[in-house]
């Protein structure tokens, strides 16, 4: 549940920032941000083999569509995978009201981590 995951501003500034105080972007395709979720690029959504050596049971895609600006998968690129898909057609703008899906985002994760080795 969201309620387990409480954090602070500081604490947050504090992870995203260097010792110098400088924030960085990731460096690796998927980092797994709290214990069985990991939060990933589009290189690794689209890399099966990769997934699925991460353990990888569930896949959240907050970007959905054809656009470069997309990741452009759905159910059927996991079929056959073992991997459960929930796609959002989202654009990354600041128009976009993202929050409007946040419910169906949490209920998705909640049943993934509901299940024993669920990721």
């Amino acid at each position: 549940a969201m309620g387990d995951y409480q954090i602070s501003v500081e604490e947050l500034n504090d992870l995203l920032s260097n010792e110098s105080g400088c924030y960085s972007l990731p460096s690796a395709h998927s980092n797994e941000v709290v214990p069985r979720i990991h939060v990933g690029n589009a290189f690794i959504a689209k890399n099966i083999m990769r997934l699925q050596r991460l353990g990888i049971t569930h896949v959240l895609n907050a970007a959905e569509g054809k656009s470069f600006m997309h990741v452009n998968t759905n159910a059927e690129f996991y079929e056959g995978t073992g991997i459960r898909y929930h796609g959002i057609k989202a654009n990354d703008t600041q128009e976009f009201n993202l929050s409007r899906y946040f419910e169906e985002a949490a209920d998705f994760i909640d049943k993934a981590l509901s299940q024993k080795d669920g990721k």
